[in-house]
């Protein structure tokens, strides 16, 4: 079946896509480390107390226990060391950007690695590379954050850097006019969908830059079941390294 050539992207076409992506990960970042609807982080920025009560009534134990639960939950957090908790806050840059690439990156891996289970066919789909690369956006983007790095156009800079090995200027290349943007509507449907292909599969091709597997771990995950262990191996590789390289392009 003949498909449309895959044509490389324009700087203004990778900086508009990864502008929306940052519009939708920077956000929720920001949810992750500043909501707080049951005050759950900001009780662990002061000293839980204990009291100790020899006798009490039926009331006073239920009482007595859901507050353990609730202290808990305070002291789980905590330790954890959940963005906008105590301890989160207590934490260096490097710190905070290892609690992300340490202890989010490791689960967050499983959901790329996953479909490695189907070895050499899960290379024919474009899944890996699509939840691959999202995951790496979004870990990249929270390391940012943790060193201080909060402009939207600095993330897809980086992004854009990191991931794709682009030099972009994005404030600058969107903030310049499409020339294509007011031209007519084509009426011919066919070639419509036909160069909307084309687009996808450049995108496709893009995002397959991201820093990925090396080997052997490549060649294990084209093996059933095998995979996936040998796909998760290897994605955490690839997280670590392009963390790495987005602090050398931070400082």
């Amino acid at each position: 079946m003949l498909l449309p050539p895959v044509q490389a992207l324009a700087d203004r076409d990778v900086a508009k896509l990864l502008y929306t992506l940052t519009g939708v990960i920077d956000p929720a970042l920001a949810a992750v480390e500043h909501l707080d609807p049951l005050g759950i982080k900001r009780r662990t920025f002061s000293t839980v107390e204990r009291q100790a009560n020899q006798a009490m009534s039926s009331e006073a134990l239920i009482t007595k226990v859901i507050g353990a639960i609730d202290d808990s939950l305070v002291w789980a957090s905590d330790n954890a060391g959940l963005p906008g908790t105590a301890r989160w806050a207590s934490w260096t840059a490097e710190e905070r950007r290892d609690w992300w690439i340490k202890r989010v990156g490791p689960i967050s891996t499983v959901a790329v690695a996953y479909p490695g289970v189907f070895g050499i066919i899960a290379d024919r789909l474009p899944l890996q590379t699509v939840i691959g690369f999202a995951q790496q956006a979004v870990l990249l983007c929270a390391v940012a954050r943790a060193y201080g790095v909060d402009d939207r156009h600095r993330h897809v800079d980086l992004l854009a850097r990191v991931l794709l090995n682009r030099n972009l200027d994005s404030k600058a290349v969107l903030s310049t006019t499409d020339a294509h943007t007011h031209a007519s509507v084509s009426n011919d449907l066919a070639r419509g969908a036909w160069n909307g292909i084309g687009k996808s599969r450049s995108i496709l091709s893009e995002l397959a830059r991201r820093p990925s597997s090396r080997q052997p771990w490549r060649l294990l995950g084209a093996l059933p079941v095998v995979g996936a262990a040998a796909d998760y191996i290897g994605e955490t590789g690839a997280l670590r390294r392009a963390a790495d390289n987005a602090v050398k392009n931070i400082r």
